[in-house]
C-alpha cells in the first residue's frame, strides 16, 4: 500500500476491498444491462433498448475508473470477477429497477463521503463521476420504466 501518513494501513486496505467489491458490483451490473438489452430487444424499441445499453458502458467504465483508483491506493482490482448472474425481472417489475437505481445512488454518495473524510482528492474526483453517472442511470431507468408502464394492460 502507498504510503499515506493520514491514513492508517487498516483503513487502506479495507477501502481497497470495498472499492474491489464496487468494481465487482460495476461489472455485474453491466452484464446484467446488457443481457436485459437483448431481452428488451423483443418488444422492438430501439429507445428503451439504447438506454440500457448506454447504462452498461457507463458501469464499465466506472469499473475502470475504480479499478484505476484501487491501483493507485496500490491495490491490485479484481482479476476476472467470478459473479452470479441475476435473473432478468419479468418486464412488469419496473419499480425494482427504481428502487434499485436510488439504492445504487446512496451507495456511492456514501463512498463519495468516506473519500472525503480520509482526504483522497483524487477519489473524490471519480466518485463525484461515479455519483453523476448514477443521477443519470436513475434518469434512464425513470425513462424506460414510463415506456415499460406505458406498455401494461390498464386494470379495469
Amino acid at each position: 500500500m502507498l504510503n499515506m501518513p493520514w491514513i492508517d494501513a487498516a483503513s487502506l486496505a479495507r477501502l481497497v476491498d470495498v472499492l474491489n467489491a464496487d468494481i465487482v458490483h460495476e461489472l455485474t451490473a453491466a452484464d446484467y444491462y446488457l443481457r436485459l438489452a437483448q431481452f428488451v430487444k423483443e418488444w422492438r424499441d430501439p429507445s428503451i433498448c439504447h438506454q440500457i445499453a448506454v447504462c452498461a458502458a457507463t458501469t464499465i467504465k466506472n469499473a475502470t475508473a475504480l479499478a484505476a483508483e484501487v491501483m493507485a491506493l496500490g491495490g491490485v482490482p479484481p482479476a476476472n470477477p467470478a459473479s452470479e448472474r441475476a435473473p432478468l425481472p419479468a418486464a412488469t417489475s419496473v419499480e425494482e429497477h427504481l428502487i434499485d437505481a436510488r439504492a445504487e445512488l446512496a451507495h456511492f454518495q456514501g463512498r463519495l463521503t468516506l473519500a472525503r473524510r480520509l482526504g483522497l482528492l483524487r477519489l473524490q474526483d471519480v466518485l463525484r463521476n461515479i455519483v453523476l453517472s448514477k443521477r443519470q442511470h436513475l434518469e434512464h431507468v425513470q425513462v424506460i420504466a414510463s415506456a415499460c408502464l406505458s406498455r401494461r394492460p390498464s386494470a379495469r
